[in-house]
């Protein structure tokens, strides 16, 4: 959606991790090579190139292998952390989730995290960005067996927190965060759009 980002009514803001509030230093096409041998020497016969990661992973909780599965995270745990303080955050994503009241947040609005990084890699990012007390949830990769862009986080959120589904926003980075808002029917934005409207507002500010 390209609309104008609107705050007015949301009470729940959530927001993708990698590419959104920060950038992970993280080499993802090597990550896939090592799983997809992994995937490859466990169930002998069949590919998984792991173009994309949650794809594969989806065929192991097809396969209701849960100790398969804990040893993948475990291998994208390890490397997601191996760099994690080369982190670079992106400026207007933390000026925002900093200074919620100059875009029309109001205090009661919760803060949600939905990411297909793990738990610990969202925690400690968090933590090195000085953001850990702002989110209210955080939902890592671990958290769910159903990922984006399937709509099952994001239905989640909306359950626990028993808003309306008008009453939501998401940003992400990616098509598939897109296409995640759309599944969900919840309205969802690229980063850059936030990005746009904070270099805006510190313009008008005159702190840019």
């Amino acid at each position: 959606m390209t609309n104008k980002i609107s705050f007015e009514n949301k009470k729940i803001i959530i927001f993708d991790l990698d590419g959104t509030i920060v950038h992970l230093d993280t080499d993802w096409d090597h990550l896939k090579m090592l799983l997809s041998k992994r995937y490859a020497k466990l169930y002998e016969g069949e590919k998984c190139e792991f173009e994309h990661i949650s794809a594969c992973l989806s065929h192991v909780v097809k396969k209701n292998d849960e100790f398969e599965l804990s040893n993948f995270f475990d291998m994208i745990l390890d490397y997601e952390m191996k760099n994690i303080r080369n982190n670079k955050e992106i400026e207007e994503s933390v000026f925002f989730l900093n200074n919620l009241e100059l875009f029309g947040v109001k205090k009661e609005t919760k803060l949600v995290i939905l990411s297909l990084n793990m738990r610990e890699t969202i925690m400690t990012t968090l933590k090195l960005a000085k953001l850990t007390q702002k989110f209210d949830l955080i939902i890592g990769r671990e958290d769910v067996r159903a990922w984006k862009p399937n709509p099952f986080g994001l239905l989640e959120i909306q359950k626990q927190f028993n808003v309306k589904k008008k009453e939501m926003i998401f940003f992400g980075d990616t098509e598939t965060d897109l296409k995640t808002g759309n599944n969900a029917g919840i309205e969802v934005h690229l980063v850059k759009e936030l990005i746009n409207l904070v270099k805006s507002k510190k313009q008008k500010m005159g702190i840019l």
